[in-house]
């Protein structure tokens, strides 16, 4: 899986939260926007894998959570999150500014 640290730091503005235990190659980066809207992402750098949610404490429930497996890249283009996967057949992308907003979505069969 490839990803450039200082991209993600441009895009979520702060370090990840390296979780479990050091080296273990799990962790979270999180971006709240000026609405309260909360963007997690988690990675599992040796399983290919990573998790996304979008929520609100205002919001009794999380707006939407993806877990992705296999992973190929993850991306910062213009405050843009984009995750590829499966040969291509994964790709979503999520706009951080102004706003958060799930502009492109497609998901493997």
């Amino acid at each position: 899986m490839f990803y450039d640290e200082y991209e993600l730091l441009e895009l979520f503005e702060s370090e990840p939260e390296e979780l479990y235990q050091e080296g273990a190659g799990f962790y979270m980066y999180k971006k709240v926007d000026k609405l309260g809207f909360q963007l997690l992402l988690y990675i599992s750098q040796y399983e290919h894998k990573c998790d996304v949610s979008l929520s609100n404490d205002k919001y009794r429930w999380t707006i939407f959570d993806f877990e992705l497996y296999h992973i190929e890249s993850i991306r910062n283009e213009n405050e843009c999150l984009k995750i590829r996967g499966n040969s291509g057949k994964t790709k979503i992308d999520i706009q951080c500014k102004p706003n958060f907003s799930l502009t492109h979505i497609r998901l493997s069969d």
